[in-house]
């Protein structure tokens, strides 16, 4: 599986990112296979899981009201990821690459 596919927005759909380096770089298929939109009193839920040959595991995003007299909301992302030929003892490594990396691309998404 190395395309995406449907819409982006229904469980069973794939979604495709791609990370790089330079000029190396691989796609990253991660499949919806739970989906709860935010809405007033539910917390909103994606949960992918990663189909690609180099990236393996898990993602979710939730997205929470924020408690408190100004409107807003929280969004966290959780991740379970194990890369193709990296072994398991760089994984505190990579952990941190991946913060990095995921923090700022969930910053840029949520910038005003």
């Amino acid at each position: 599986m190395s395309a995406a596919s449907g819409t982006g927005h229904a469980v069973g759909d794939v979604v495709l990112a791609r990370t790089s380096l330079g000029p190396l770089g691989f796609d990253d298929p991660m499949e919806i296979v739970a989906l709860t939109p935010p809405s007033p009193g539910r917390d909103g839920l994606c949960r992918l899981e990663k189909r690609g040959r180099t990236v393996r595991g898990w993602a979710e995003l939730r997205v929470a009201d924020t408690p408190g007299a100004a409107p807003g909301s929280t969004a966290t992302w959780v991740e379970d990821l194990h890369v193709r030929g990296i072994p398991t003892a760089l994984d505190p490594v990579l952990a941190a690459a991946s913060r990095l990396v995921f923090g700022r691309v969930l910053d840029a998404l949520l910038a005003p």
